[in-house]
């Protein structure tokens, strides 16, 4: 593979003129840069990723910033890969490439090879937003946290995602209605949307004159089946649950069978989960969109076009839309006394 000492050696000049003619940093008589370009040409030479950003000052790469690990649920992963996909298709048309990120808080403190980040699975109180500051990097987060210090957001208005879910509940006659939540996060690692969503819930409950229970759950059956038991102890005659944790829906509808009980004959379920996923997966179940590619196109959107100059400090709440599919009705028998 070619090198840039190969190029000038071919062309006659010096490694840093071939520097100048490739980043334009230094006009140079229109003979020299022909003969390197020339050079460059016979040659294939292609200069490193890092050689080009510290000649051009950019990379044109956009960070993804997101908490993937090891332990990460499969359907939740299914979830992420399918917003790097609409980043990548965001951003190819304008000239960057998208590099998927796992950081722990304590390494934003290295090096990061990109112009701009979009920053997900946003903290209530979210440390990164003033690490990636002091760095210079151009931020845009898929969340809200309490303070943005005025770097731009997208994020589903989850707060009118759980008034839309136990309306739409209430409406059909559902006087208790659990929600089914991710598990708790550690201290001071808390989410942001879901804080929102839980606080709406209950608002709207005790608007309508529902009584509602959020309680977090794990993915598996046992799970589930503890969760049920002790939302039972609460809600004796439980006959909604709003599912947030996509991972924990195949689970429930496995206790609701064991039980004898059917969806929605019995029991009524809405999700909270990307329309279009599940239109495949679970095309049965009602559900609150989750429109996951709509916020990663604004966001990578908004990070192009503030690293062209846009002024940052943009917030867009997507609308929260509920598609009936067939998985809630009246109130049925709800879950068996056990």
């Amino acid at each position: 593979m070619a090198t840039i000492r190969d190029v000038a050696a071919d062309a006659g000049v010096a490694a840093s003129t071939v520097s100048y003619v490739l980043s334009g940093n230094k006009k140079l008589p229109q003979a020299t840069v022909d003969r390197v370009l020339a050079s460059v040409a016979r040659l294939g030479y292609r200069p490193s990723p890092a050689a080009r950003a510290l000649a051009l000052g950019r990379t044109n790469i956009l960070g993804m910033l997101a908490q993937v690990s090891p332990e990460t649920a499969d359907a939740d992963v299914d979830i992420f890969m399918r917003f790097v996909r609409a980043a990548m298709y965001a951003a190819e048309p304008r000239g960057y490439d998208v590099l998927v990120m796992g950081r722990g808080d304590d390494e934003l403190r290295g090096d990061i090879l990109a112009d701009a980040i979009v920053v997900m699975d946003i903290r209530i109180v979210e440390p990164r937003v003033q690490m990636l500051l002091d760095r210079g990097l151009s931020t845009v987060l898929i969340g809200v946290p309490d303070d943005r210090l005025g770097v731009s957001a997208v994020d589903l208005d989850f707060a009118e995602a759980a008034r839309t879910m136990v309306r739409h509940l209430a409406g059909l006659g559902h006087r208790q209605i659990a929600v089914l939540a991710p598990p708790t996060e550690p201290p001071g690692q808390a989410l942001a949307y879901r804080r929102r969503f839980r606080l709406a819930f209950y608002s709207e409950c005790e608007r309508l004159g529902v009584r509602g229970l959020f309680h977090p759950c794990g993915t598996e059956v046992a799970d589930v089946q503890e969760w049920v038991a002790q939302v039972r102890s609460t809600l004796p005659d439980l006959t909604g649950i709003l599912v947030m944790g996509v991972s924990s829906l195949v689970a429930l509808h496995e206790v609701i069978a064991a039980q004898g009980r059917s969806v929605p004959d019995d029991l009524s379920v809405v999700a909270l989960a990307p329309a279009e996923q599940f239109a495949v997966l679970h095309p049965g179940t009602t559900l609150v969109d989750l429109p996951g590619a709509a916020m990663v196109e604004w966001a990578v959107t908004r990070a192009i076009d503030e690293l062209a100059g846009e002024p940052s400090g943009a917030v867009e709440l997507l609308p929260a839309v509920l598609y009936e599919r067939g998985s809630t009705g009246a109130p049925g028998r709800g879950l068996r006394r056990d």
